[in-house]
């Protein structure tokens, strides 16, 4: 009897459903007819297969397959697509290869090879989990800063494993407390709440199946506020020791701080800046500074400084920076403590894009989607950096890969979509993507200046001044300057498009 495991002078071979893969003979057969496959997907097929007992990035892909050399998203899902398709593999319910929401790829299929017995996917398949947002219990509204902290630190240090898929904090604060719908395959759901007790943090953590009833763990934690940040960590620990046993643990916690009340204060700014009103950026701004000033090694405190600096100046509130040079100091300065810093590297991308700097904001993008990849917020800065450039042709891409790496998105990322339309002259999606905006938040400004660009330049002079009239009503200095800074085309069309329609609409100068 003809073993599934060959060793030939050839090198090895695998088999898996009706396939044979013959590496070093660069063969593949279906049932022992050779099967017509393209070089580049064979050799997909073989990184694939042979890394089968984890989820691989795409980034290790480019890696792998272009040796590191830049290439689209579009390069790596044609590719997949190509193999998926030699495979017959173009079911719903793929049966090959698995693409793991947000992370990557994976070879899924029972395979025997000259490095394993045969092994069966269902035995070490990958759980998708959902971290619903912490909650601040009874009237304790003023720890909400603390519930939501420890949601999104929780929900970055599972991401660091690489046999759990974990939605990302959008999808947690869009999905709440409603039921994962089904499409997103959620396998287990994390929940915690939190309580203040004197001077003791007690946090409740459960994990329960896909239907949210069926309760398999539970742990309660007692900090003060000295051991919260080794609480949270270990909490990270528990969770991720409970979901997968017996695992590796990942770096959690280390791009933290270790000064609690550091901590404390980065919380706190975190939460301010997550409203999305210009002027809790100031008070974001005040406690990233006090962050930093108590560790001055907090890395991520001095690019989110840089980035609330940028926002400020941008909206020209009172006691902003005259020029982005603080902003873009900060945002250097946090690269140079922890240049693995995927974060330092977008906020510089993001603040260059502001001063027109068009090749240095691509090496800062570029830089923070080496260090992480499958950043869907990275991707969407970029693209909208890219819009402010006005170069909508090399934003979309940008912006397609932000969204199929997410679910769900907050409003800024809709007004993106809208921004690149109106920049191509597509003023119908333009001006839906801006309404689907602004009935999420009225209040967005940015949103209401380019909606009033599309709606004259389509002709509804009406319209258009309305929305002027609902500007100067929430923030009545704002004006034609504050447009430009906001938009700071560097192509002179761009900019005088953006000014002659504003100016029709009644904007002030």
């Amino acid at each position: 009897m003809k073993s599934h495991v060959e060793k030939t002078e050839r090198g090895p071979v695998w088999t898996f459903g009706p396939f044979t893969l013959d590496v070093s003979g660069a063969d593949l057969s279906r049932d022992g007819t050779p099967v017509p496959i393209e070089p580049q997907s064979l050799r997909l097929l073989t990184y694939l297969v042979r890394n089968r007992d984890r989820v691989v990035s795409r980034a290790q892909i480019v890696e792998a397959l272009w040796e590191g050399r830049a290439v689209t998203d579009w390069a790596i899902a044609g590719a997949v697509k190509a193999l998926r398709r030699t495979l017959g593999d173009t079911a719903r319910d793929k049966v090959f290869i698995q693409t793991v929401h947000s992370r990557g790829f994976r070879f899924i299929a029972p395979t025997t090879g000259p490095d394993t017995a045969p092994t069966n996917v269902a035995r070490v398949e990958d759980h998708v989990v959902l971290v619903r947002p912490f909650r601040a219990a009874g009237s304790e509204q003023a720890n909400s800063y603390l519930a939501e902290g420890l949601t999104e630190d929780l929900i970055t240090d599972l991401s660091q494993s690489n046999t759990l898929a974990v939605l990302s904090s959008n999808a947690s604060r869009a999905i709440g407390d409603d039921f994962p719908p089904d499409d997103l395959k959620v396998t287990r759901i994390v929940g915690g709440s939190l309580r203040r007790i004197a001077d003791t943090i007690r946090i409740n953590v459960s994990i329960t199946g896909a239907d949210g009833h069926h309760q398999l763990w539970s742990e309660r934690f007692d900090l003060v506020r000295d051991s919260l940040l080794s609480g949270q960590d270990r909490i990270s620990e528990r969770v991720l020791d409970t979901l997968c046993p017996g695992t590796a643990r990942p770096g959690i916690g280390a791009a933290r701080t270790r000064n609690a009340d550091a901590y404390d204060h980065y919380l706190k700014g975190r939460f301010a800046y997550f409203r999305y009103d210009p002027m809790g950026f100031k008070d974001a701004l005040a406690h990233f500074e006090t962050a930093a000033a108590l560790d001055p090694g907090y890395a991520d405190a001095l690019a989110q400084q840089a980035y609330c600096r940028t926002t400020l100046h941008v909206f020209g509130l009172p006691g902003s920076d005259t020029t982005l040079d603080p902003a873009e100091a900060l945002a250097r300065q946090a690269i140079s403590i922890d240049g693995s810093s995927a974060l330092g590297h977008a906020r510089l991308g993001w603040t260059l894009g502001y001063r027109a700097r068009r090749d240095d904001a691509v090496a800062a993008f570029q830089a923070g989607l080496a260090r992480a990849p499958d950043n869907a917020e990275i991707s969407l800065a970029f693209g909208e950096t890219m819009n402010r450039l006005a170069e909508p042709e090399a934003a979309q891409p940008l912006l397609d890969a932000a969204f199929r790496r997410e679910t769900y998105f907050p409003p800024s990322w809709e007004f993106a979509r809208g921004h690149t339309r109106i920049l191509l002259g597509d003023h119908d999606p333009a001006i839906s993507h801006f309404t689907a905006v602004l009935n999420r938040v009225d209040r967005f400004i940015p949103a209401r200046v380019q909606l009033a660009r599309a709606l004259v330049e389509t002709g509804d002079l009406p319209a258009a001044r309305a929305e002027i009239d609902y500007i100067r009503e929430r923030a009545p200095k704002y004006s034609l300057a504050h447009a430009g800074r906001m938009f700071p085309y560097p192509v002179a069309h761009e900019r005088d498009r953006l000014i002659d329609a504003l100016s029709a609409a009644g904007m002030a100068a």
